[in-house]
């Protein structure tokens, strides 16, 4: 880095499962200049993120997870995850927050997440408010956008959020603020992770009465659109990050 250089903005990136990882968005982020630094909250013990050294991010993203809000008892990492977006809300750092993520947003500020009549399993489109089309990193995703799910929960929206998309009643997409935005749905998923989870968790698709040949058929018909709204989208969320980082 030469005299003039400004530090390179460095977003932290929470991955809870093996398989779930920020797929289609990391690219992009890096593109845009991003440093990405990942905690397993799950599997790794040793590096966790530090509280009180969280003022060297200028972004933070949340991603999905096996575990449930509701499970939060259960699991030593959640109670810390929380901390950490409390602190992203309260600094008003760019957050984003991908199905779990979204609901643990939900729930730190505010809101309650508790088990859904109904799960979303596979594709849907979402319908997007028009509040959506001014928002400047969920408005990326456009007016329809496509939305690839594996969720058991949903949430009940605090005060202080703007819900941004719904598919069918069910709350996919929501801002807090000016710096925390948030999806119910998947956007980061691309054709590789979609193949493998229908791969390997069939069975539990075809329980909850899911065609897994048709989802995997759209999978195949839809996945250049989904990356290119994963590119818009990751180019709009680090639009944010480095406006934070230059302030």
């Amino acid at each position: 880095m030469t005299e003039n250089q400004s530090p390179q903005p460095k977003v932290l990136v929470i991955v809870h499962d093996k398989d779930g990882n920020l797929n289609e968005l990391a690219a992009p982020l890096a593109e845009e200049g991003l440093f990405l630094d990942i905690w397993d909250a799950e599997h790794n013990k040793t590096k966790v993120p530090k509280l009180d050294e969280l003022n060297q991010y200028d972004g933070i993203i949340s991603l999905g997870a096996q575990a449930g809000v509701l499970e939060e008892a259960d699991y030593e990492w959640m109670p810390h995850e929380r901390k950490i977006i409390e602190w992203a809300l309260e600094h008003e750092t760019p957050l984003l927050g991908l199905c779990f993520g979204s609901q643990l947003i939900a729930s730190a500020a505010g809101g309650e997440v508790y088990k859904a009549e109904v799960g979303e399993f596979g594709w849907t489109e979402v319908e997007m408010s028009p509040e959506a089309a001014n928002d400047p990193v969920l408005g990326a995703l456009g007016e329809r956008p496509l939305a690839f799910h594996y969720h058991y929960d949903t949430f009940t929206l605090p005060d202080s959020a703007t819900l941004l998309g719904t598919t069918d009643g069910i709350k996919e997409a929501y801002r807090i603020g000016k710096s925390a935005w948030a999806t119910q749905f998947h956007p980061e998923v691309g054709l590789a992770q979609m193949l493998a989870w229908f791969s390997t968790y069939r069975e539990s698709y075809e329980r909850r009465g899911v065609n897994v040949d048709e989802q995997i058929a759209l999978s195949h018909r839809n996945w250049m659109r989904y990356r290119q709204q994963a590119i818009a989208l990751a180019k709009a969320f680090a639009g944010q990050v480095k406006a934070h980082a230059a302030n």
